[in-house]
C-alpha cells in the first residue's frame, strides 16, 4: 500500500504546475515608494551626477502606463520626471503575480502586492548605472 501512495505522490509532483490567471496590469501606475542609487548621466537627461547619488524622492520617480495585455504579456510606456517617454514590454511568470519588464535602458523584475506592484530595476548603459526599487499604486 505504501508503494502505491508513494507512486501517487511522485506522479502528482511530476505534473506541470497549473498556470494562474495573470494579474490585470493595464492602466496608469504612480509611485508611492522609491529607493534608488545612480552615477553618471541618464541618456534621457533625467539624472546626472559624477558621484554616486542616493535617493528616496518619490517626486523623481518614473510612472508607468500599460495599455495592452494579452494573457501574461503586456506593453506600454514609462514616463520620467522630465517628461521623457520610452516603450516598455513585459511578461508574467506562470504564477500570474511575478513579472519581468524591459525598456530601452534597462530591465526590471516585479511582483503584484495586493492591488499594487513592486519592482526593482537596473540600468546599465554607457556612462550611466542605476539600481532601485519602487512601489506603485494604480492611478
Amino acid at each position: 500500500m505504501r508503494k502505491f501512495v508513494l507512486a501517487g505522490l511522485l506522479a502528482t509532483a511530476a505534473l506541470p504546475a497549473m498556470a494562474a490567471e495573470p494579474f490585470n496590469i493595464t492602466g496608469a501606475w504612480v509611485p508611492i515608494y522609491r529607493a534608488a542609487a545612480w552615477v553618471g548621466t541618464h541618456p534621457g537627461g533625467a539624472y546626472s551626477s559624477t558621484q554616486p547619488t542616493l535617493s528616496n524622492d518619490v517626486a523623481s520617480a518614473w510612472s508607468y502606463t500599460f495599455d495592452q495585455q494579452k494573457g501574461g504579456a503586456f506593453s506600454g510606456f514609462v514616463v520620467g520626471p522630465t517628461g521623457s517617454k520610452e516603450a516598455v514590454v513585459g511578461a508574467f511568470h506562470q504564477d500570474g503575480r511575478r513579472f519581468v519588464l524591459s525598456t530601452d535602458f534597462g530591465s526590471a523584475a516585479g511582483e503584484v502586492t495586493g492591488d499594487g506592484i513592486e519592482l526593482c530595476w537596473t540600468d546599465n548603459v554607457p556612462n550611466f548605472n542605476e539600481a532601485g526599487c519602487q512601489t506603485y499604486k494604480r492611478k
